[in-house]
């Protein structure tokens, strides 16, 4: 099984970025298999954000071989931003 990583590009310590990695954190406890979640500050790594084309944070990357996807915010639906990436958590009949 290929490695299943989830990116946050964030831009330093706003009150946005608090917010999203708060909020990453929180959809972790929902995840039903080992994640790779990875935080860049974009401020502090913009070759980062630059070569992943980054051009709004916070935005959450879903790194999947077969259809990578991004969604942008704080993360606070996390219903919405789990059907979007399609992400399964174990809850579903």
């Amino acid at each position: 099984m290929a490695e299943l990583v989830l990116r946050l590009y964030i831009a330093g310590n706003s009150a946005g970025s608090r917010r999203a990695e708060q909020n990453l954190h929180d959809l972790r406890t929902l995840l039903n298999e080992a994640w790779h979640i990875e935080i860049i500050d974009v401020m502090r790594r913009p070759e980062l954000a630059e070569q992943a084309r980054i051009i709004a944070t916070p935005t959450l990357s879903y790194e999947h071989s077969g259809r990578p996807r991004r969604i942008v915010g704080d993360l606070s639906d996390k219903k919405r931003i789990l059907e979007f990436l399609g992400i399964e958590t174990g809850d579903d009949p």
